[in-house]
């Protein structure tokens, strides 16, 4: 006997043909939270010690692998269902415009493979924002039917493998050894591989990561974990040592008043209480102590772990006020809780705090500013002079290294001639020069809707919800708080698309709706046609998406095997091994053309090969990939010079010129080549611009003075020689 066949049925009673759809949609669902789940988890942990750049573009490549497999399954479910959901106009209008003006600002470029990769910098280029925008939206649809909490928690994951490691370092028990070319500042600089990323991930996460032990109703046993953990971050950002990163931390501090002022009105007293030890650790410990060391640690973590475990307590005998539990009761007033509820005593207690901190911090408050805004003002400079000669479009993102030398003042070119930045080192700055109005306007407006949602979703609702929202709002304003000074690295640039996301599920005033359907209400006789067509439709969404996977796979993960075979190049060099270098740089080009690092590794191959025609190709091609940069195109011109070819020798001589009028080097480095192919005239003219710059760099003036020995002019040697030392008379004239 054969078991009937039970169909789905619709509430008139006939077949319901959306209920394979809607079970696909279940299944994609789950499977693009638990990507992102992997993302947020992944990105900011993961380094690869076999690549070159072992951090960022491991980081990257997860970061569009995951991203991108999110996006497909997305792509894969609206071909599939044949229904488009879009949510409320403002952010659909405002998101539209921002993806338009990614695609104008990198089409417009005159470097558009740049912009949009953000190779061979950081990979902040349109297709990183492209993608972000992807995880916005989908988190917003998902956040629509399920908690976010298992997005926040995945965030406490990566804070507390990021501050772990960052520990490890500290205690001297790495199990890694590191070499100086692979650190950046310091010898602790955890997972994102820099100290200022790694801090500003940790200052950025810590609300979320405050808000486990004091707002959400995890396990006891997790709360007073995470708690532990509070003091321990704030001891690893000391050694970070980075200002963006303790700054951004000081927002976790509103997540403690909140959860405080969340009680009733007669446990908010104990509540305060229980929260200000932990709040002081956050805004004190980093002005105070250097390098703490083992003792101050566990006392740090047990602060927190106690105060954390008065706060369960608390929970559990006065509850947070949900506005729900019991009716207000009539009580006799109390002058001093009125007297609490008015602004103007909020404000001028606020005053009252920072003019504290600044009295007794103040002067080493300003010298973290001083030291971490000293060149970082020079390079805003610079972003504000590039933007100014493209104002609507741009130059495209991440083009800032290809006009910072042409654009940053004199000053920073005489004393740091060798600092080529590749970024302003400010996210909505670099936005501004990179994207010009059109990007920056879309961008700005963009998270106008999701901080008005932010706030909406904290004013909506209520109890632990509502600390919840107050966390995840406040962990969005630490990432722009440090975004100002620092730059979108791989582990950080996800994190504000996420924590919109969130924000817009809980603060949208719309709610999702269909813009697109396919799928229309039809009778009995309708069904079987309609589940056909719904089979062939799933079968073209199946296999159009295993096209777009082969097809997209090689090119996401296309710089991390032009990383690994980059790495195993300088391995053999370092052995000596010319043949092994060259064919594994080979490879890496294969992989990324137009990288000229790769292209500068083969022509130096090539010249210790002496195969000087093939150096003279591979210099140039470098220079032309980089056109930013000075020494790439003098060494074209030296290496023109080897093969006798003088006329391209001066191009490239000029051209490096163009590129950095004022840097030493560059002057004396072009002086010489000239002298080389008998441009003596016009040697002489670069040798008064550096002469004017009174550079006291000694290496630079012993150039010079072997330029006037090959020239005759001893008098003019010997006067470069005594100019090694600045301020010696007869040097320079007297005013």
């Amino acid at each position: 006997m054969t078991k009937p066949t039970v169909q789905s049925r619709s509430p008139n009673g006939t077949p319901d043909p959306t209920r394979p759809a809607r079970l696909t949609t279940v299944v994609s669902d789950k499977s693009q939270w638990v990507l992102i789940v992997l993302l947020i988890i992944g990105v900011p942990t993961v380094f690869l010690r076999t690549t070159l750049t072992t951090f960022d573009i491991p980081q990257l490549t997860l970061l569009w692998t995951l991203a991108g497999a999110v996006a497909l399954i997305g792509f894969h479910r609206l071909v599939d269902s044949g229904n488009l959901t879009i949510g409320p106009p403002a952010l659909t209008i405002a998101s539209a415009c921002f993806l338009a003006a990614l695609f104008l600002t990198s089409v417009l470029s005159e470097q558009p493979w740049v912009a949009f990769t953000g190779l061979t910098v950081r990979g902040a280029g349109a297709l990183t924002y492209a993608l972000c925008l992807g995880l916005l939206h989908t988190v917003y649809r998902l956040g629509r039917r399920r908690s976010a909490v298992s997005l926040l928690l995945a965030f406490v994951v990566a804070h507390v493998v990021v501050v772990g490691y960052a520990l490890v370092q500290v205690g001297g028990i790495d199990p890694f050894v590191w070499s100086v070319g692979e650190i950046y500042v310091g010898p602790v600089f955890s997972t994102l591989g820099n100290p200022n990323f790694s801090a500003g991930y940790v200052g950025l996460t810590l609300p979320l990561l405050v808000w486990v032990p004091f707002g959400s109703r995890c396990r006891t046993i997790l709360r007073l974990s995470t708690g532990a953990m509070v003091g321990a971050s704030v001891v690893a950002l000391t050694y970070l040592d980075s200002f963006q990163g303790q700054v951004a931390a000081l927002m976790a501090i509103p997540v403690l008043a909140h959860w405080a002022w969340h009680r009733r009105a007669g446990g908010r007293p104990l509540a305060i209480a229980t929260v200000l030890p932990v709040a002081f650790m956050i805004a004190g410990v980093p002005l105070l102590l250097d390098s703490p060391g083992l003792g101050p640690t566990l006392v740090a973590m047990f602060v927190s772990a106690t105060c954390t475990g008065l706060g369960i307590w608390l929970d559990e005998r006065n509850p947070a006020d949900t506005g729900l539990e019991s009716q207000p009761v009539a009580a006799e007033p109390n002058p001093l809780l009125a007297l609490a509820s008015r602004p103007l005593v909020w404000l001028a207690s606020s005053l009252v705090v920072v003019a504290t901190g600044v009295a007794f911090f103040g002067s080493r408050i300003f010298d973290q500013l001083e030291s971490g805004l000293d060149q970082r003002l020079a390079l805003w400079r610079t972003s504000f002079s590039i933007f100014s000669s493209n104002p609507i479009i741009g130059t495209g993102l991440e083009t800032y290294s290809a006009h910072f030398t042409a654009h940053r003042p004199l000053s920073h070119a005489i004393e740091h001639e060798f600092a080529l930045s590749d970024s302003a080192h400010s996210v909505p700055i670099g936005m501004l020069s990179g994207g010009g109005i059109l990007l920056a306007g879309a961008y700005l407006a963009l998270l106008a809707v999701i901080l008005r949602a932010g706030i909406q979703a904290v004013r909506r609702t209520s109890g632990h919800k509502r600390l919840l929202y107050g966390a995840v709002l406040a962990a969005w304003l630490a990432y722009h708080l440090q975004s100002l000074v620092s730059i979108d690295t791989p582990g950080l640039v996800y994190t504000q698309w996420v924590l919109g996301g969130v924000l817009l599920t809980g603060g949208a005033s719309e709610g999702l709706h269909r813009a697109l359907s396919t799928v229309t209400p039809g009778g009995a006789h309708k069904f079987r046609l309609r589940l056909e067509l719904r089979r062939w439709r799933a079968l073209g969404a199946t296999l159009l998406s295993v096209a777009l996977v082969i097809l997209l796979f090689g090119s996401l993960t296309a710089p991390l095997r032009a990383d690994l075979s980059a790495f195993q190049a300088q391995e053999a060099f370092g052995r000596s091994d010319l043949q092994a270098a060259g064919d594994e740089l080979l490879q890496a080009i294969g992989h990324q053309p137009r990288n000229g690092i790769y292209a500068e590794g083969m022509a130096i191959v090539y010249g210790d090969s002496g195969l000087y025609e093939l150096e003279f190709s591979e210099r140039v091609r470098s220079a032309g990939l980089r056109p930013g940069n000075p020494f790439a195109a003098v060494a074209a011109a030296e290496s023109a010079v080897r093969i006798g070819r003088l006329s391209d020798a001066e191009a490239w001589i000029e051209s490096a010129v163009s590129i950095e009028p004022h840097g030493a080097k560059v002057l004396t480095d072009s002086a010489a080549v000239l002298v080389d192919i008998g441009r003596t005239d016009r040697a002489l003219g670069l040798l008064e611009v550096f002469d004017s710059l009174r550079s006291s760099d000694i290496y630079r003036w012993k150039t010079v003075a072997s330029i006037h020995r090959v020239m005759g002019d001893e008098q003019a040697a010997e006067r470069a020689m005594l100019c090694q030392l600045p301020g010696q008379p007869g040097c320079w004239p007297e005013g």
